[in-house]
């Protein structure tokens, strides 16, 4: 069966003009920086189980308890970063242990300035607590937010020059001006940092 041509040269512009809309829209970055999720994660298992034991009072009362910190991790989903980690407490002057999940969240923000992307696990706190006659007995609350910060700021996209000179033929200068507006995204186990680079001619 043929195709008559009225109807193929239809079908090849329909596709030619959403593939050319499609490139013309394309909201890519000219450059970008991408850290994945395990690359932040490798850096939280080097500091390996982390331990400390803490005292308490109540109603005259002293104790000490033991938290013992594991498995801390980031998750990147989509627009959002969390930092989650296994927590155990271990109670000293009592027959009382258990274990318990450690959320935060995780700022994540871009410095145009200094060029650099910073990684900030904000508050994790859990609370230490036991069960008395029935009634939950808070004894204190633990934030190991500081323990867990990322010590080190990746750089970021942007150009080492802002002014660049073009020789021409006649003997003159062109100065182009380099601009770059950066873009930051959360991605599915993934950080992605890019900069749309634009260019002047100076005057």
């Amino acid at each position: 069966m043929k195709i008559p041509k009225v109807i193929l040269s239809i079908f090849l512009f329909i596709v030619f003009f959403v593939s050319s809309f499609s490139l013309v829209n394309a909201s890519e970055p000219d450059a970008s920086i991408v850290i994945r999720q395990e690359t932040l994660n490798r850096f939280l298992d080097t500091i390996g189980e982390v331990k400390k034991t803490d005292s308490f009072t109540l109603v005259g009362i002293k104790g000490e308890y033991t938290w013992t910190v594991k498995n801390p991790k980031i998750i990147l989903t989509a627009g959002r970063a969390r930092f989650q980690a296994e927590v155990t407490v271990s109670f000293k002057t009592l027959p009382v242990t258990y274990s318990t999940p450690a959320y935060g969240e995780v700022s994540i923000r871009y410095d145009a300035n200094e060029n650099k992307i910073n990684i900030k696990v904000e508050k994790v706190a859990f609370e230490v607590a036991f069960t008395l006659l029935g009634k939950r007995v808070v004894v204190g609350e633990v934030d190991i937010s500081k323990i867990y910060q990322i010590a080190f700021s990746f750089p970021g996209p942007k150009p080492f020059e802002s002014l660049v000179e073009v020789g021409l033929p006649d003997g003159s200068r062109k100065k182009i001006k380099i601009e770059s507006i950066p873009v930051l995204t959360i991605e599915e186990g993934k950080i992605v940092v890019g900069s749309e680079i634009r260019y002047t001619l100076a005057q």
